[in-house]
């Protein structure tokens, strides 16, 4: 609950002598409401934690305080410790605490780094080469239905309230560190600051957000491990995904190295799937050729389709996704076929290889 000026130092100082942790500065935050906007906060102490040792992050005015505590406990998991360098997560709620806080222990064994001296030319190029990928690929072969170009996305859903608005392109930028932990840490955060800068914005605005990380260029294995580790349980332990959407992108996407074998957030429907899909179906392609494709000639589409110029995360508004499905469901009898748009692109993208 929101408090006034002098009870909330009150609260402060109750929550100084409760926690007796002399060696950690308290990170008050009595501004935050929304979960997703204490991850952001958490992960920022984390990407920043540099030679700190510990961290104390407390949110007086979380409505949703027991969602911290979740976020806690996948941060307690051998794989989060593992992936970002912690040494041991803690979590405490009211009543047994004047205030929810959560208390990190960085590992001081791994080492931090810090950015790059001269980044422009990385970030520029990043941004450009995604907003070519977008116009030249995703738009041209119209991959996505509701998107033409970094600067035209939720075209066509104005009947159901939604303007026509740009992509949010944030690139993240190179560090001196050679720590897959830092690394890890600070796509964690870039992701959640990326989320929160979507959700204060009109959909006019930014219709939706890329996140660049051309430090995972190399490593889609890694980058994935980080993205379902980290990222997909973070999200909902915070219950961000009742006002978002997510999806991997990456240079060398393959569902195969995956291996899954039915759908999971964030990831291409598996090759299987969509042959199944296509089999019952038996829809033709745009230009009319082949109502049907070999599986491998559709595994190395399904894998294209995800393909982008840097490894990437696309965060999408939920409220968007519902939209989208109501303005299809208004459609009657033109309303496109339940999993036909997987079928459709994976044909498209064979036919113009």
């Amino acid at each position: 609950v929101k408090k006034g000026l002098e009870e909330t130092a009150l609260l402060q100082q109750s929550l100084e002598k409760h926690c007796n942790k002399n060696d950690s500065l308290i990170r008050w935050e009595p501004q935050i409401t929304e979960s997703y906007e204490a991850a952001q906060v958490i992960f920022q102490e984390v990407a920043q934690s540099g030679n700190k040792r510990r961290c104390l992050v407390s949110f007086p005015s979380l409505t949703r305080p027991a969602d911290l505590d979740k976020l806690s406990a996948v941060l307690q998991s051998s794989k989060c410790k593992q992936l970002l360098g912690l040494d041991s997560v803690e979590c405490e709620l009211y009543p047994s605490s004047p205030a929810p806080y959560i208390y990190i222990k960085f590992d001081t064994s791994v080492a931090g780094g810090a950015m790059a001296d001269d980044h422009s030319d990385v970030t520029d190029n990043a941004a450009s080469a995604t907003k070519g990928w977008m116009k030249e690929f995703l738009g041209k072969y119209r991959l996505c239905p509701y998107t033409s170009s970094a600067s035209r996305a939720a075209v066509g859903l104005a009947s159901v309230g939604v303007p026509v608005g740009e992509v949010h392109i944030q690139v993240t930028e190179p560090t001196t560190s050679s720590s897959s932990a830092t690394k890890a840490a600070r796509i964690v955060d870039a992701f959640w600051t990326e989320v929160v800068t979507l959700m204060q914005s009109s959909q006019d605005e930014w219709a939706t957000s890329l996140v660049v990380f051309p430090e995972y260029d190399d490593e889609f294995e890694l980058f994935v491990e980080v993205c379902d580790g980290i990222i997909e349980p973070t999200v909902v332990a915070t219950q961000a995904t009742e006002v978002i959407g997510r999806a991997w992108f990456h240079p060398y996407y393959d569902a195969d190295l995956v291996g899954h074998t039915d759908v999971i957030a964030g990831h291409a429907v598996p090759h299987k799937m969509v042959e199944g899909f296509m089999n019952s179906l038996n829809l033709e392609s745009a230009s009319g050729k082949g109502e049907t494709i070999e599986f491998d000639e559709l595994a190395a589409s399904n894998n294209l389709v995800r393909h982008t110029p840097h490894a990437t995360i696309n965060i999408l508004r939920r409220s968007q996704l519902k939209a989208a499905a109501e303005y299809e469901k208004g459609l009657g009898a033109k309303r496109p076929k339940p999993n036909s748009i997987y079928v459709r692109n994976a044909i498209r993208l064979s036919n113009h290889k």
